[in-house]
């Protein structure tokens, strides 16, 4: 009997393959330059160069997450990273951003802190300039919208009261949180972040807009002002 041909099957992994590990679910257990090597064996298809490249970028940034969340700047410092790496980590990181976002589109966002907190330190955690981010909510504490509402210097970004007002009114969102970074690391609010909250809290209340919290990110740690009893 004729049979037709057959690609011939992949090779088998081992158990001790990562990437068995990665394909019955047990990629945890890899550790980041594991998982860094991986990721260069497919960009750059030079499996060689591989495991001294990961070596390189786990070493200067500290993790494959923090690789993900470097600047151009940074990773173009790195020699010989090649042409194809820097937009890959971009896609990979815009990927993990989604990810995470659509997570917590059909939940209650305020209900899960870490959650919230590992979406908004890997949106500005490494930013090098402030970015003052809205999450806008509905009645029920779902997200409606991220958007960021301005960028500005190092130490101080312009934010317009009256602007966040009519955004939230566009949206028909009931409840806001206000995020920004400190480039510096330190989330300490400073005495423009209290007025401006002060501001945009006056602002919206007058559209029957609710602010539930105020999260300053900082390089590993945050401030929240409802924990501090300011909101």
């Amino acid at each position: 009997m004729l049979t037709k041909d057959r690609p011939p099957p992949a090779p088998a992994l081992h158990n001790d393959d990562p990437w068995h590990a990665l394909l019955i679910g047990r990629g945890r257990r890899l550790d980041d330059t594991t998982l860094t090597e991986l990721f260069l064996g497919i960009v750059t298809n030079r499996q060689s160069h591989a495991p001294e490249l990961a070596n390189i970028l786990v070493n200067r940034f500290g993790s494959f997450a923090a690789i993900l969340s470097a600047s151009e700047q940074e990773l173009s410092g790195i020699e010989n990273i090649g042409t194809h790496v820097i937009p890959a980590i971009r896609l990979l990181q815009e990927a993990a951003l989604r990810y995470n976002q659509a997570r917590m589109d059909q939940a209650d966002v305020l209900s899960d802190e870490p959650k919230l907190l590992d979406y908004l330190t890997a949106r500005l955690s490494r930013e090098n300039i402030e970015q003052f981010r809205i999450l806008f909510l509905r009645e029920n504490r779902t997200l409606l919208a991220d958007e960021a509402q301005a960028r500005g210097t190092v130490n101080h970004t312009p934010v317009y009261p009256r602007e966040v007002a009519r955004r939230a009114m566009e949206l028909g969102a009931q409840i806001l949180v206000l995020v920004h970074n400190h480039p510096s690391g330190d989330p300490t609010p400073s005495e423009a972040d209290l007025q401006m909250t002060r501001q945009v809290q006056a602002a919206v209340t007058l559209i029957g807009v609710e602010i539930a919290d105020h999260i300053i990110i900082g390089n590993g740690r945050h401030t929240s002002f409802k924990a501090l009893d300011i909101l």
